[in-house]
């Protein structure tokens, strides 16, 4: 015959306590791994961006039939271009645009073909768990690469 324990009184009140204590710090722990697979995420959709910017940058060269960098009217002194940064916003993916800057430097001066070109991008990253608006902070990415046309 089996016997079976009766909870004594005020047993059940003090699982439920531990539940709540150890729950708590399962579930901080889990929306936290959360939020850092989401940075990872989203740090890697700002790298490909990038380096999607300069690829446009250096196809688009001096000798290109729709120029970008210094004598385009696209080119805005002394680091920025439209279509640049148009690229860069098209392949961001998931990134809310409204958080990312994008800086292209021609490093020589000019968009002839040889020169190098630099795509600097910057991303505020906002976790989904942001309880008191502090935990913001911003990611960056540099790109660069020698203009092939």
């Amino acid at each position: 015959m089996r016997r079976f324990r009766v909870a004594k009184r005020g047993e059940g009140g003090q699982a439920l306590t531990e539940f709540a204590l150890i729950s708590l710090i399962f579930f901080m722990l889990v929306f936290g791994m959360i939020d850092i697979g989401r940075a990872v995420w989203h740090y890697n959709a700002l790298a490909e961006a990038t380096r999607e910017g300069t690829r446009y940058a250096i196809v688009h060269g001096a000798d290109s039939s729709d120029p970008s960098g210094p004598g385009s009217s696209y080119y805005t002194s002394p680091n920025s271009d439209t279509q640049v940064s148009q690229v860069v916003e098209n392949h961001a993916g998931s990134l809310n645009t409204l958080q990312l800057t994008v800086e292209t430097t021609w490093i020589d001066g000019t968009n002839e073909k040889g020169n190098r070109v630099t795509v600097s991008s910057q991303y505020t990253y906002t976790p989904i768990f942001n309880m008191f608006g502090i935990l913001e902070f911003d990611m960056s990415s540099s790109s660069t690469m020698a203009i092939a046309n």
